[in-house]
């Protein structure tokens, strides 16, 4: 191996790196406690801000890591990825908290708008990537897929026998992004790419 291949990020950019990563936990752990007296919001509100939340962190995560890591290391599709995951944490914080700002209407179009904007560079990060990366994505969506079939399934059945309350679409959505996120979390580990 090369000294380059070998080469570290400098000390300072590293701490640079943590600062980074603390700030915007610190600053989404604030946002949460301070944004929703959580007694306040109903259930399904709470788990998409969460969701939002953990996207957004991983967004700026991703930024970070594009700065901080060795330059040899391949830097993958990073830009369409933090794109894809910024764009989808924006789609959930809207209908929460866009109709205090504008009309139904007008938050609806603009979710639209971002789904819109959010599927292009979906299928732009799905050109660029590689076959591992492509093989990740292949995998959390089949896994996905199963796990949210399965927990629908058995919901339907207690839901039509009486043994539970219906949901609503909005807290399915919830449920679904942190499936897809374990999901994620689950087929990136089993590639090495978790780590």
């Amino acid at each position: 191996m090369s000294a380059s291949l070998d080469q570290k990020p400098s000390l300072a950019l590293r701490l640079l790196g943590i600062a980074a990563l603390a700030a915007a936990g610190g600053t989404t752990g604030y946002a949460m406690a301070s944004v929703t007296a959580l007694e306040t919001l109903p259930w399904d509100d709470s788990l998409n801000l969460l969701m939002a939340a953990l996207l957004v962190v991983s967004a700026l995560a991703s930024v970070v890591a594009m700065f901080v890591r060795p330059s040899s290391m391949p830097k993958g599709c990073g830009v369409l990825q933090i794109t894809v995951l910024l764009l989808a944490g924006v789609m959930l914080l809207l209908p929460i908290f866009g109709p205090a700002y504008a009309s139904p209407d007008v938050v609806f179009g603009a979710v639209i708008v971002l789904l819109i904007g959010q599927s292009i560079a979906n299928l732009m990060l799905w050109k660029a990537a590689d076959e591992l990366f492509r093989r990740v994505m292949a995998e959390t969506s089949a896994l996905a897929f199963w796990a949210v079939q399965l927990a629908l399934f058995v919901y339907a059945a207690a839901e039509r026998v009486g043994l539970v309350q219906s949901l609503s679409a909005w807290g399915m959505m919830g449920i679904l992004m942190g499936i897809y996120l374990a999901c994620s979390v689950i087929a990136s580990a089993r590639r090495g790419l978790a780590a």
